[in-house]
């Protein structure tokens, strides 16, 4: 069985930044599931859990100037990202739509 690889400090920051950011997301979506208590245990368990979680995280990263620095650049840095990810989305909808349908539209 092979080894999970260990995360750094700064992937699992990344990793809590990311789910913290999601949650809104999560719980609207498992409440269109129609799983009321799975949303529940999200919004109010899991999600103060993970709001704590990562403002400890955040005040001991990001404390004095350098760390005001270091969270402006990785804020950046992420945003640059996401930027980059929507524009390979709409470059591959953009293909999905200019290939010929096969069979749509024909009818006979």
């Amino acid at each position: 069985m092979a080894k999970k690889k260990k995360q750094s400090p700064e992937e699992r920051h990344r990793q809590l930044q990311d789910q913290v950011q999601a949650l809104p997301y999560a719980i609207a979506d498992l409440e269109g599931k129609g799983q009321r208590w799975k949303a529940f245990s999200v919004k109010y368990l899991a999600g103060p859990m993970l709001r704590l979680m990562k403002r400890l995280m955040d005040r001991q990263r990001y404390t004095g100037k350098e760390g005001a620095k270091l969270k402006q650049s990785e804020q950046m840095k992420r945003h640059l990202q996401q930027r980059a990810k929507a524009m390979e989305y709409v470059q591959s909808e953009m293909k999905k739509q200019q290939k010929p349908g096969r069979g749509k539209g024909k009818i006979r």
